[in-house]
């Protein structure tokens, strides 16, 4: 990734270029910014301080349970047999789920002129549905909890009569599952591959459109025919919605919800640190990420005055130049940075998500017959699995990120971070609390950790794993177990640890509930001081918690981030950290940044916010306001 990252006065950083023909010059910069590092280490390592309660119970909406289906899945099917001899191990001990596959109808794969009959999708349906039951994982491994999708070249033509394709695509999927999956993403990154059908990208917006109308017409069939699974789009390979001032927004995501949405069950995104097919090289993990995602919700709640739930069926990191290269264990490293990153993240959203699937698959020997792409028979950058010189198949380092979550379960309890680069989630079951730690900056966070209401007074014995990015750049996965409680850890750069703590029996004492709360307002330009009025109703009464506002804008990196606030007449103080990096390489900042406020200005019903900026340019995409309302159970 050839950059280094330094940590400066207000606590986010400046990017320079380092390489291995720097200049002395350059080498006595990295000497001097090098010191400044390890000073500032020093000054702040007091600020970063996260809290702990076993006794109090944690709900996001109405969800407290830890789905792992939902979020420890991988991208790939039980109809595929490839990892059937490591079953045991990778399903059973580590407690992989299958997430997503091309396993949809494809109804224009063998010709791009003329729709099958039903009857053929029928006869191709049965002869699916054989070869699944055959699957030699379906006996033991078999699941609904599954996305189904197709390649956009065997799923869309223009000029087609789109009633027929709905048609053969619903009974072809009505057929072929002998468990019917619960999920269906009608075309996988279709957006990106608009320009495959016209001259030039002036034409590609009509295309989009005609995609649009395609899902909308598709899941109409679907629903009619085939309830038991939900249908949604469009999967956005590189969501930089706020490209060319928000213009990739409207010609895209808000094109596909205007058309399309009123039938979508769910909203599909594609979330990657680096560069997924087009766009610019970035990363989502983040605030940016968090930007992207409370933009969809906005305009969801907008629309139908609901937030229609999240499905991420693809996450990780990408960027040009992987594809036919040697296997490289220091690109595995930077893809599990990735991974957890940005899970992290997700699961701060079980309430508005159904499934995250990492990009993580599982041997993908399709790709070792790709002469074009692949002539020397390299891996697939992303594999579980790569094939040997001999023929045989070694485990790649992908695998660490389900060994480190590895029985990670139960129930959230209440756990909070000062600062948002530390992200931290605990769960409760029988016997054992699980606190998972993640460091979002690219330089080591010196962490403290306070246990409230005597938390650590259950605990018996602690085991501590660590992944993190070693000195030669590889992946390390380590465990230590030790009876003496941790008070503070050093959190290496994008490094995650899950702290298992054995305990004595705990019952929870209190609980809080996180509620957020939309506006109608989203995406407002932004005018020297001239104020953008936000108002949100059915703001419940709350004692005794936390508040904040989550404030999404998009705007050049030269603009203030720090405009005036008001709540219910009352002065919001802005802090100047957000989660993840500076933003800089991007040709503006688009981010959330999390503003804590005091419950006590916020009031019973409707709540009026002011946001003021003292100069012109770019917008506020996304205001919500985040509420964790904490009761005692006794």
């Amino acid at each position: 990734m050839g950059s280094k990252t330094v940590i400066v006065s207000d606590l986010k950083k400046v990017d320079y270029t380092a390489t291995k023909n720097s200049s002395s010059n350059l080498g006595m910069k990295k000497i001097i910014f090098t010191f400044i590092l390890l000073t500032l280490n020093t000054i702040f390592a007091q600020e970063n301080k996260v809290t702990i309660d076993f006794t109090t119970q944690k709900f996001i909406g109405n969800e407290s349970e830890l789905n792992r289906q939902k979020y420890f899945a991988m991208h790939d099917s039980y109809t595929n047999s490839d990892l059937a001899s490591d079953a045991d191990y990778l399903f059973k001990e580590l407690g992989i789920k299958h997430g997503r596959t091309f396993g949809a109808a494809s109804p224009l794969r063998n010709s791009k002129t003329e729709i099958p009959s039903i009857a053929k999708a029928k006869k191709s349906a049965q002869i699916k549905n054989a070869q699944i039951k055959r699957s030699a994982l379906f006996k033991d491994f078999a699941t609904t909890d599954l996305i189904i999708t197709d390649h956009p070249k065997d799923a869309f033509q223009l000029n087609l009569d789109y009633n027929k394709i709905a048609a053969y695509n619903a009974a072809f999927i009505k057929n072929a599952y002998p468990l019917m999956p619960k999920y269906y993403e009608v075309m996988n990154e279709p957006f990106v591959h608009s320009i495959d059908y016209v001259e030039s990208w002036n034409e590609t917006e009509a295309v989009i459109i005609e995609m649009s109308k395609l899902h909308k017409v598709i899941a109409d069939k679907v629903h009619k025919e085939i309830p038991d699974i939900m249908v949604g789009g469009y999967s956005s390979a590189y969501p930089e919605v706020e490209r060319k001032d928000f213009s990739h927004w409207n010609t895209r995501m808000k094109t596909f919800m205007d058309i399309a949405g009123e039938s979508m069950q769910f909203f599909a995104t594609h979330i990657y640190d680096g560069r997924n097919v087009q766009g610019g090289f970035s990363y989502r993990s983040g605030s940016n990420s968090e930007a992207i995602l409370d933009l969809i919700e906005a305009y969801s709640f907008k629309k139908w005055a609901i937030v229609k739930p999240h499905l991420i069926s693809e996450y990780g990191y990408t960027a040009k130049g992987l594809i036919g290269e040697p296997f490289s264990p220091e690109l595995n490293a930077t893809c599990l940075i990735a991974y957890n990153k940005i899970l992290m993240q997700l699961l701060d959203k079980p309430d508005r998500l159904l499934k995250a699937v990492p990009f993580i698959t599982a041997k993908a020997n399709w790709f070792y017959r790709d002469q074009k792409r692949n002539p020397n028979g390299y891996p697939y950058p992303w594999v579980l699995k790569k094939k040997e010189t001999d023929g045989s198949y070694t485990f790649t380092h992908l695998t660490k990120f389900y060994e480190l979550w590895k029985d990670v379960e139960g129930k959230r309890i209440e756990v909070s971070s000062n600062n948002p680069d530390i992200q931290i989630h605990g769960f409760s079951k029988k016997g054992k609390i699980f606190i998972a730690l993640n460091n979002l900056s690219d330089e080591n966070k010196n962490t403290s950790l306070t246990f409230l209401n005597n938390s650590s007074n259950y605990i018996k014995k602690n085991t501590l794993r660590r992944l993190f990015k070693n000195s030669k750049g590889l992946p390390e996965l380590t465990y230590l177990k030790t009876e003496t409680n941790l008070e503070t850890v050093n959190l290496k750069a994008g490094e995650t640890i899950i702290l298992e703590c054995d305990v004595t029996n705990i019952e929870f004492n209190n609980s809080i509930k996180e509620s957020n709360y939309y506006t109608e307002t989203y995406l407002q330009a932004i005018q020297k001081n001239q104020p953008l009025l936000f108002s949100f109703n059915g703001i419940e009464a709350i004692k005794n918690g936390r508040a904040s506002i989550k404030m999404g804008i998009g705007r050049a990196h030269k603009l203030s981030k720090k405009p005036i606030i008001i709540l219910n007449g009352n002065k919001i103080d802005i802090p100047n950290n957000w989660a993840g990096y500076d933003q800089l390489p991007r040709k503006r900042f688009f981010g959330v940044i999390g503003i804590p406020i005091d419950i006590k200005f916020l009031v019973k019903g409707n709540n009026n916010l002011e946001i003021t900026f003292p100069d012109s340019g770019g917008h506020v995409s996304s205001v919500i306001i985040n509420i964790e309302n904490r009761t005692n159970n006794h």
